[in-house]
């Protein structure tokens, strides 16, 4: 009976295969028929059957019989990437080259770009990262140079973009690799086109897993699987489902890690995709060797080995080699972790040496070149063409011309108007600058301070603080007749400054003065006593209002990125709302003007740079959100000697 029942099943399936075999020799059929020139036409119809080995040699046999040039380059095209899914690659390189060959010989762009992309990825897959560089680089320029933009050409624009992100990826080079997949994301959603969305996503995800923001990662790769899962792809759905498990593996939560990815086998296997097979051997080892099973963890490691080693890819023989590595270790065995570990640095240096990081740097460099030769050959065409009109409507040239002059001279005028009309407003700023920072209190206060030294004998205090106080004054005279200064001078003027109303608190004042090793200070220029207001604001109504003695003041100056230096005047005080409060309850109640002028300095300072200053304030709050001080942020654009 049970036999009975499995020839029954036996018959089915082949009934089944027979009929769908039909179905693609029929679909063949009319193809041949009607000759389709188009490869989105050609993948519509046998969108059911371009992984059916049979089926793309019956067409490719049958389009040569006939010289339908499109036919054969769409089968060898496809039977590359079989081959390529068995890890075949020379195999696959062979086919895809005939496609290449054949496209190249009928002019048939769209293909052309097709063969150049699938050359690539299997390149790719090798770790052949020139070569595959090369290739989709060569794709990208012909797709971009075509005047015919169609949904064929922008496709292959996408996957160039892609397929080079990944190759940047793996390079180690994330900006540039964002850089294309954002390319491709564009394109992929212009045509809503589920499979190239979904591996764009995925392609982000990694770029932010290697970033360390992991709920990031998982938000891209939980995007990519909902479209793998709504078009039924299953290498998607592996790839997703593994990198998921990764990210699990790197936040320690190896339970989760091990049911995302463990499915992953029998998909891979089923696939039939070795490289797949062999990442998900490698990935679930992972797992394994957090989880202390190690002997299980080494059985899918040597699987993964073999294949890895038995088709050159050298970034997979690498990972495996140094998780065999970790094995070796936790199990003692020093000599063998130690000789895996040099296996695993011998593959790295194969897929990224110093000739490797120079050869890809010298194509990224001559593509940027290419891409600059076609700009200006472009801007040289409309140039003749611009001259021709010129030529055709001289009178309207001349008029132009002296219509220009008067513009320019009218505009020099109204320029240098502007110019004395900032001069005049500067001037009034260093002024009102030179009057704030020497204003009475402070001097009287300061010379107030020498002679208590003196009555109390303490005279060596006494000539100590009169020198900073003379220091600081010829300073603040000196900055006056310089719009700028060096970051250097500003500091000494801030220790000065510091260091002098420090004394008057009984230096209950603990300073501190952070300063990043890779700023030049004597190139770096600011305004002048820039930092002083916001100083003495921290000082007076923030830290001399403090009744704890605990009193600290900390400066600290970094450069964020090279257009900017960031600033930043932090102080325990009282908080603003409490100073502001004092402040208001006072009799003589001084208006503050130097955080304005400061601000109105800086104004002119960045006017002619491309990036503006900015001034933030932040109330700082300890744990029972009470107010602990304030936090000044100074961003000023980085403008160097």
């Amino acid at each position: 009976m049970a036999k009975h029942k499995l020839s029954i099943l036996f018959l089915v399936f082949m009934t089944l295969n027979l009929l769908n075999a039909q179905d693609n020799f029929s679909q063949i059929d009319t193809i041949l028929k009607h000759q389709y020139k188009s490869f989105d036409k050609l993948n519509l119809l046998m969108r059911n059957s371009n992984r059916d080995s049979m089926a793309m040699k019956q067409l490719l046999i049958k389009s040569r019989a006939i010289k339908y040039k499109e036919g054969e380059i769409y089968a060898l095209n496809m039977l590359g990437k079989m081959a390529r899914i068995k890890t075949d690659f020379a195999k696959a390189i062979k086919l895809h080259q005939q496609a290449l060959n054949i496209a190249k010989q009928i002019n048939h762009i769209p293909f052309e770009i097709y063969s150049l992309n699938m050359l690539g990825v299997v390149y790719r897959r090798m770790d052949a990262v020139k070569s595959a560089l090369e290739y989709h680089y060569k794709a990208l320029q012909i797709a971009s140079s075509t005047k015919q933009k169609s949904r064929e050409i922008d496709e292959n624009i996408a996957i160039s973009n892609n397929s080079i992100g990944n190759i940047y990826l793996l390079l180690e080079k994330p900006k540039l690799a964002k850089k294309h997949f954002a390319k491709s994301l564009q394109i992929e959603k212009k045509y809503n086109n589920k499979l190239g969305l979904a591996i764009n996503y995925q392609n982000i995800g990694g770029i932010f897993e290697e970033q360390g923001n992991y709920e990031k990662a998982l938000e891209y790769y939980t995007k990519s699987l909902a479209y793998n899962d709504s078009i039924k792809s299953t290498v998607g759905k592996i790839i997703c489902q593994t990198s998921i498990g990764n990210v699990y593996l790197k936040q320690g939560k190896y339970q989760s890690a091990l049911e995302k990815i463990k499915p992953n086998i029998k998909l891979a296997e089923k696939l039939g995709d070795k490289y797949y097979t062999a990442d998900v051997y490698l990935n679930y080892a992972q797992v394994l060797i957090k989880l202390k099973k190690y002997k299980d963890a080494k059985l899918f490691l040597d699987k993964a080995l073999s294949v890895a080693k038995n088709k050159k890819i050298p970034s997979l023989s690498s990972e495996i080699y140094k998780s065999l590595s970790e094995i070796a270790q936790q199990n003692k065995d020093y000599k063998q972790a130690l000789s895996y570990y040099k296996q695993y640095n011998q593959e790295q240096k194969k897929v990224y040496n110093k000739k490797n990081r120079q050869l890809v740097s010298d194509l990224v460099l001559d593509q940027i070149k290419k891409e600059n030769e076609t700009v200006i050959n472009d801007l040289g065409k409309k140039n003749k063409e611009v001259s021709k009109r010129l030529n055709r409507s001289r009178k309207s040239l001349y008029f132009t011309l002296s219509l220009l002059f008067l513009l320019v001279v009218l505009g020099f005028i109204l320029y240098q108007q502007y110019k004395l009309n900032n001069r005049r407003k500067v001037m009034n700023l260093e002024q009102s600058l030179l009057r704030a920072q020497m204003n009475p209190h402070f001097i009287f206060n300061s010379l107030n301070s020498i002679k208590l030294f003196i009555i109390h004998n303490r005279s060596k205090d006494a000539i100590s603080f009169l020198s900073k106080f003379a220091k600081l004054i010829r300073a603040i005279l000196n900055s006056t007749k310089e719009k700028e200064m060096s970051l250097r001078e500003e500091l000494e003027m801030i220790k000065l400054y510091v260091s002098i109303e420090n004394t008057r608190l009984s230096d209950s004042i603990n300073f501190e003065l952070k300063v990043d090793e890779n700023i030049d200070l004597d190139k770096v220029k600011i305004p002048s006593f820039l930092t002083q207001p916001f100083i003495e604001n921290a000082l007076w109504h923030g830290l001399s209002q403090k009744k704890e003695y605990e009193r600290k003041l900390s400066i600290s100056i970094k450069k964020q990125d090279n257009k900017t230096i960031l600033i930043e005047i932090e102080d325990n005080g009282i908080g603003r709302k409490r100073a502001m409060e004092i402040k208001k309850s006072k009799i003589f109640n001084k208006k503050s003007i130097g955080i304005d002028l400061s601000s109105q300095r800086l104004k002119f300072f960045t006017k002619s740079m491309s990036k503006d200053y900015t001034i933030r304030f932040k109330d700082l709050f300890d744990k029972n959100k009470q107010p602990a001080g304030t936090k000044v942020i100074i961003e000023i654009p980085n403008k160097k000697q």
